[in-house]
């Protein structure tokens, strides 16, 4: 629980979240900077590129309670250099696909489904691109909110950038024999 300010009044932490899914352009004035420090507040990926690849992303989502950012999730489009990177060390080609991440949720807004909830959502909105995401094989959390929205790893590798193995993982309905993956 605590307290709304503006209504003079005590609300259930979590009772009131609104999902919103929009391009780039269409964040209300000030989103984007507040979501680029959630993703780097997170601290799992390079700080370099989270605001060029959030400007260019194909859909964001967010969930809002009380006029604050409760969590966000987008699908980017990967850089190229990223993709070719990939294919190198995976044998796969993603360039065709949109990337699922940057998934932030504020502390006191976890375990409330709201991870769960935006990558949902982002995935019915995907329209013709095929999702893969990359996570950390020592990422326990954000591999069982994969799990839960019926996604599977497809491979594993190492990734000499960060110095550890990840994983790709796809939408079970999304793998088929054009991605040629051994599965």
């Amino acid at each position: 629980m605590r307290t709304d300010d503006k209504k003079q009044s005590v609300i259930t932490l979590g009772s009131h979240i609104e999902f919103f899914y929009k391009k780039p352009d269409e964040l209300p004035e000030g989103f984007m900077d507040e979501i680029c420090k959630m993703v780097e507040a997170g601290g799992a990926v390079d700080p370099k590129y989270i605001r060029f690849n959030l400007e260019r992303a194909y859909l964001i989502g967010y969930a809002m309670e009380n006029g604050q950012i409760a969590g966000n999730s987008c699908l980017k489009h990967p850089r190229n250099e990223f993709i070719q990177r990939l294919k190198k060390m995976t044998g796969l080609d993603f360039s065709h696909f949109v990337e699922r991440g940057y998934t932030s949720v504020r502390p006191q807004y976890r375990a409330m489904g709201i991870g769960t909830k935006l990558l949902e959502g982002l995935t019915k909105r995907t329209g013709n691109y095929k999702i893969f995401s990359i996570i950390g094989e020592d990422n326990p959390a954000t591999q069982k909110i994969a799990l839960r929205n019926k996604t599977r790893k497809v491979t594993v590798y190492y990734s000499e950038k960060v110095g550890k193995n990840l994983g790709v993982w796809m939408p079970e309905h999304m793998i088929d024999e054009t991605c040629n993956v051994n599965l």
